[in-house]
């Protein structure tokens, strides 16, 4: 099966491409840039250059030419320089994606990885929040994939066979570091043996869906090549929510060394609600099993992932105990 993958080289592209890969697909990426061939996908089919993402037309060919049987959507961003180029990753070129995969004959499945963000806040007594929930999403980011969303859900009214996963909080060895973990285990990374010993974080009295990324992973591949979910929206989540305080004490402790916290009012994540928790029963219902995360092995692993990066930027990591 040929499977066309947006945003393969991002935290959660990479774990479904492997994904891919061992199941024997054929993978074929779409990116902005030219890449050098990367060693541990050497199964890849095939990267194609993507000038312009808006541009219906270049979609379209470039879709036509590959005729996949399949599309995995991840491209995305958390931000942009204005709310017009949010709308051109987030929004615009998955409208077009859909529109291309429908003059493809026959129609490619294709998933539309979204995000929790497009709920919004979800009272207490709606958690675990469901996917027929009211969206009421509030932030840029949530209403331009709510948007990406409405445009699948259309399409999938006309005939074109798509499935939308919002995925909850992915979590891992290289997390991006505009995400609270990601950042707390880079700074924690970068505290020299001779400086301060204090963790700059936002609010931590918050309670969060946490998924190991390689699960999330092995879910949305499952999603995409299989007809199980189509025509509609999948929480991939675990059904269990963890304190971001206590994890971040454990990513301490796995330092070995005594840190202090230390608050920043101007630390702000993509999403203010307080507990934020995914309802896994349509997850089960369409045959789908979810292991929650081993936080004992992934915590360990994103510290040593993010001293490997500070020694090969020159930093200085702290010992990992």
């Amino acid at each position: 099966m040929r499977v066309l993958v947006t945003g393969a080289s991002g935290f959660v592209g990479n774990c479904v491409v492997d994904q891919l890969t061992e199941r024997g697909a054929e993978v074929v990426t779409v990116g902005r840039y030219a890449r050098a061939a990367d060693a541990s996908h050497r199964a890849i089919g095939g990267h194609h250059v993507l000038h312009r993402p808006d541009d219906a037309a270049e979609v379209k060919a470039l879709v036509t030419e590959i005729a996949p049987q399949c599309i995995i959507h991840l491209a995305g961003s958390s931000s942009a320089p204005s709310i017009a180029d949010l709308y051109r990753v987030n929004t615009i070129f998955a409208a077009n994606l859909l529109e291309a995969a429908a003059v493809v004959r026959p129609n490619p499945h294709v998933l539309l990885v979204g995000s929790a963000a497009e709920y919004g806040p979800v009272p207490d007594a709606d958690l675990p929040v469901i996917e027929t929930f009211p969206c009421r999403p509030n932030t840029a980011y949530g209403i331009t994939k709510l948007a990406q969303t409405l445009h699948g859900l259309n399409a999938a009214a006309t005939g074109l066979p798509v499935t939308i996963a919002r995925v909850f909080n992915p979590i891992g060895p290289g997390m991006s570091t505009s995400l609270a973990l990601g950042s707390f285990a880079d700074q924690i990374a970068r505290l020299s043996s001779t400086g301060g010993r204090t963790l700059n974080t936002g609010d931590l009295d918050v309670e969060r869906d946490f998924i190991d990324v390689r699960e999330a992973g092995r879910l949305l591949v499952e999603l995409a090549l299989s007809a199980v979910g189509q025509g509609g929206i999948v929480n991939v989540c675990t059904g269990v929510g963890s304190q971001l305080l206590d994890l971040t004490r454990r990513l301490i402790a796995c330092s070995g060394t005594p840190i202090q916290l230390r608050y920043e009012s101007s630390r702000t994540g993509n999403s203010n609600v307080r507990r934020f928790v995914g309802s896994t029963a349509k997850l089960k219902s369409l045959g789908l099993s979810v292991a929650r995360p081993d936080f004992d092995t992934l915590l360990p692993a994103m510290l040593a992932r993010a001293q490997s990066d500070a020694t090969n930027s020159g930093a200085q990591p702290t010992a990992a105990s």
